[in-house]
């Protein structure tokens, strides 16, 4: 990533800042530390006001304040389940609901499970990821928790996903040579790759291997693919580590919260933001391997006391708590994902009883900010404070533009290590990382998006990868051109939309086939097709995007496929 270093700033008022990580240019700090009186931060003890008018400090938002990690070394999530289950090992750790009733595991149990993987882990290939099919079970967390700690790289991707068939695919296969999940996923994947169950990974190894000494697993994840094709992100495991600690922070989490997940573990938002946050808070987790509407509200009105979801995860849950009492216990409840919209967050806050805090980040750098504790007035339509540790940057494309708008650059301490297999920088020799957003801070330091530099299609909260659709349509042996874009509707969500230029013979029930044979998810498939003669092309070769949208939304829109 081409980037040019920065002129240094200075703290907002004046003072020195300290260097706290070799090799890289520190958060700055102000000493002592300072506040703004119009921010929802309290002054604490020994806190000056602060000086600066433009550039608030927001002490521990935008200084980075320590985060206690209750003396675990970073990474250790085993030995964070281990004090856990030290500590009250009857409790329930994880919950998960299923259509045939449930799986539960208490901090006991998960322990042992973890720590049977952890003995098994040592007979696979050393050097070759692992691709961890997890369902949201406790045995698909404990699977992920014991391979990590014994040194192995684990892929997590939820149960329904359709990249399985690209990953595995011989001419994209980042390695990985086993496949574990749940049994009744066995025989999916590919002549060549072996498969292994939960179950099988807690046995007994049929010999011992050589331990892997001095190394932690990392936990590699796909980004959604804003760009062109997902890439493979790795983290370390103390980028985990601290990324629930975070959560846990901000959040005030305790062993007395009951976290409510309707969002799947194998995302970088319910893996650390829900399953690390409770190991590290000994909070409880409880999950659902299939989202319905219904099923989270019975769980909410029981003893939930934090909601984490998606904006389509609120769309769906609200005009069922319509019809409920609001939930006795429900203190916080989050959404990240995509944007969301101000009137799904007012009608939200209406049947739950607390408002919906946005919550912003990306595979590759980890939380980035949140909205804290929401007493003013609602909607706040930024995403909220920088989050513990986090710096941000703003390159103006417009040095005139009155509302100080910029490319949003980022430093956090869970920023990624890179993609898997790649090679050269991803971040400014500074430090800072490029989201390819464009955002603007206002006068109390808060972050507001105004849209993005790419093109992915946010369609509930799941990141659909336009270049990989239109590549699928492109395969269709009657498809001479196709091109994928996202579009809003009235009700504020994007939807799949193509324009193809098709041979003869050809309809729309005959595409929708073939996404669906070549393994697209259902909300992937294009919503909306449109037929043309031609794509529009600027002088250079390339596909006009906007030629294409006024072309396809000046006359009716054709069918859904």
């Amino acid at each position: 990533m081409a980037a040019t270093r920065s002129a240094p700033s200075t703290c907002c008022n004046g003072s020195s800042t300290s260097a706290d990580r070799p090799g890289r240019r520190p958060p700055r700090r102000c000493d002592p530390p300072c506040w703004r009186p119009s921010s929802r931060t309290r002054p604490r003890p020994g806190w000056r006001r602060c000086a600066s008018p433009t550039r608030p400090c927001r002490g521990p938002s935008a200084e980075g304040s320590v985060i206690d990690g209750t003396g675990a070394a970073p990474g250790e999530l085993l030995t964070e389940l281990r004090r856990r289950r030290d500590e009250r090992p009857a409790a329930v750790a994880l919950r998960t609901a299923t259509t045939g009733g449930g799986h539960l595991a208490t901090w006991a149990q998960l322990h042992e499970a973890a720590y049977a993987v952890l003995s098994f882990a040592a007979t696979l290939e050393p050097t070759a990821p692992v691709l961890l099919i997890v369902d949201n079970t406790p045995a698909s967390a404990a699977t992920l928790i014991g391979l990590t700690a014994a040194g192995v790289d684990v892929l997590p991707v939820e149960e329904v996903n359709s990249h399985l068939t690209d990953l595995l695919a011989p001419s994209r296969n980042p390695g990985v040579r086993t496949v574990v999940g749940p049994a009744r996923a066995a025989g999916t994947q590919p002549a060549g790759i072996a498969f292994l169950s939960y179950e099988r990974c807690r046995a007994q190894p049929d010999q011992a291997g050589a331990p892997r000494a001095g190394r932690l697993g990392e936990v590699l994840q796909l980004t959604s693919g804003s760009a062109g094709e997902p890439k493979i992100v790795r983290h370390s495991l103390a980028n985990v580590w601290q990324g629930g600690h975070t959560y846990r922070q901000i959040l005030d989490l305790t062993p007395a919260d009951v976290v409510v997940a309707a969002v799947p573990l194998a995302h970088s938002f319910g893996l650390v933001g829900a399953l690390t946050a409770v190991i590290v808070s000994g909070a409880e987790l409880r999950t659902t391997q299939r989202f319905q509407p219904g099923r989270l509200a019975d769980t909410l009105a029981a003893e939930a006391t934090v909601l984490f979801g998606t904006p389509q995860v609120y769309r769906l849950l609200t005009p069922v708590m319509h019809r409920r009492p609001t939930p006795a216990r429900l203190r916080a409840a989050v959404s990240s994902g995509g944007p969301l919209p101000a009137d799904l967050g007012v009608r939200a806050c209406a049947v739950l009883g607390v408002p919906v805090r946005q919550f912003y980040g990306s595979t590759e750098t980890g939380l980035i900010s949140y909205q804290p504790d929401l007493d003013g007035e609602l909607p706040d339509p930024s995403v909220g404070v920088p989050a513990p540790g986090v710096r941000l940057r703003l390159t103006r494309a417009e040095p005139d533009d009155p509302t100080g708008a910029g490319q949003l650059s980022v430093y956090t301490p869970t920023l990624f290590h890179g993609y898997l297999g790649g090679s050269g920088p991803v971040c400014a020799p500074d430090g800072f990382y490029d989201t390819g957003d464009l955002a603007r801070l206002d006068a109390d330091g808060r972050l507001h998006l105004l849209g993005r530099k790419d093109t992915f299609v946010n369609v509930g909260g799941r990141k659909v990868n336009p270049t990989r659709v239109a590549r699928i349509l492109g395969e269709h042996p009657e498809v001479r051109e196709a091109f994928v874009f996202g579009l809003t509707d009235a009700d504020g969500e994007q939807r799949v939309h193509a324009a193809v230029v098709l041979g003869p013979g050809t309809d729309r029930a005959d595409l929708a086939e073939h996404c669906r044979a070549r393994g697209l998810a259902p909300y992937e498939v294009p919503h909306e097709l449109h037929r043309l003669d031609r794509l529009p092309r600027t002088a250079m070769g390339k596909v006009d995007r906007q030629a294409v949208i006024a072309a396809v939304t000046a006359v009716p829109i054709g069918s859904e496929v």
